[in-house]
């Protein structure tokens, strides 16, 4: 009998393609989300324009619950 894993006590978010995530000073636009990975764009209120990402989930999910 396998034993569950330990919580962490955080709640994860389900990501969808065109989900918008407000962060600080910027934005951040779900594009693609596949098993594993997720796809984003970045956008900052500063002229250095949208930043393209892909992350694993749990590392995207850790990025926004920070």
């Amino acid at each position: 009998m396998k034993k569950p894993a330990a919580s962490t006590g955080r709640t994860f978010a389900l990501f969808k393609k065109g989900q918008l995530w407000k962060i600080g000073d910027g934005n951040l636009l779900i594009t693609a989300v596949g098993k594993t990975l997720v796809y984003y764009k970045e956008y900052r209120t500063h002229p250095n324009g949208k930043l393209h990402n892909l992350s694993s989930k749990l590392e995207l999910q850790i990025y926004l619950l920070d």
